[in-house]
């Protein structure tokens, strides 16, 4: 047996001592961070019911008013309708495939257009747009999603809805013609129009006399115009020079 040292005795009470001390530590470290968890799902919990509640007619007239409530349902009708429009294009289109005529240009084509056109219902319309709707219909939500908010929205994703419209229009032309691709229209030739010389009537001796004659006037008037500026301005002057009393010198 090996013999007991202070130095062994002293390391053997400091083992002792860690393991009294550290669970004690872990244990209130580890009850805080259980509790601090508790409160933070509490809240979430609290977050989740205030936006699944139910809110009565009543209450969001009084919260929101009847033309915020009528703007954003109007709002939902247009979603839905246009969803359902949506679809119903792309499951049309979709059967287009089954044609085995078809080339690979114009197969690509449905393809790209329905999922293009699914793309934009799952995310654009179902995802954000019915989010902003709901949180326009919630009183809880900050800040306030308002009509304009809604409307907004919908004019910028407007345009890839008709470009979507367009495409759809396009294929079923395409079907029509026997899935032959029209041949591109050349455009024509364009005419370069020379510009037309207008001769001028020739003028008469006696007219270009008579016009000399009156430019001679005009310059005589202006002239005779300008000396009596001049000599009024001057009369002007000397008439204030003599008025002027000067200061007699003390």
């Amino acid at each position: 047996m090996a013999p007991v040292t202070t130095r062994s005795m002293a390391k053997s009470d400091e083992n002792y001592v860690f393991d009294r001390l550290t669970p004690k530590k872990r244990s209130r470290s580890s009850l805080r961070s259980k509790l601090e968890e508790a409160k933070r799902l509490k809240q979430l919990l609290q977050q989740k019911q205030e936006e699944e509640k139910v809110y009565t007619e009543e209450e969001l007239v009084a919260h929101f008013g009847a033309d915020h409530l009528t703007g954003v349902r109007g709002c939902q009708k247009t979603l839905d309708t246009t969803c359902l429009r949506l679809l119903a294009l792309a499951t049309e289109v979709e059967l287009f495939l089954e044609v085995s005529q078809l080339t690979e240009k114009v197969r690509g084509d449905i393809e790209a257009f329905c999922g293009k056109t699914r793309l934009i219902v799952r995310s654009k319309l179902q995802k954000q747009y019915q989010k902003m709707v709901k949180d326009a219909l919630s009183p809880t939500y900050t800040p306030p999603t308002k009509v304009s908010d809604l409307t907004g929205f919908w004019e910028m994703i407007e345009l890839q809805i008709d470009q979507t419209q367009d495409a759809y229009d396009s294929l079923i032309k395409l079907k029509q013609n026997n899935w032959v691709e029209p041949e591109p229209v050349k455009p024509a030739p364009t005419k370069v129009l020379k510009p037309k010389i207008v001769n001028k009537p020739a003028i008469s001796k006696e007219t270009a006399a008579k016009n000399a004659e009156k430019a001679r006037e005009r310059a005589d008037k202006l002239r005779i115009f300008r000396e009596e500026q001049r000599a009024k301005k001057a009369a002007l002057e000397q008439q204030q020079s003599e008025n002027t009393v000067p200061m007699e010198t003390q």
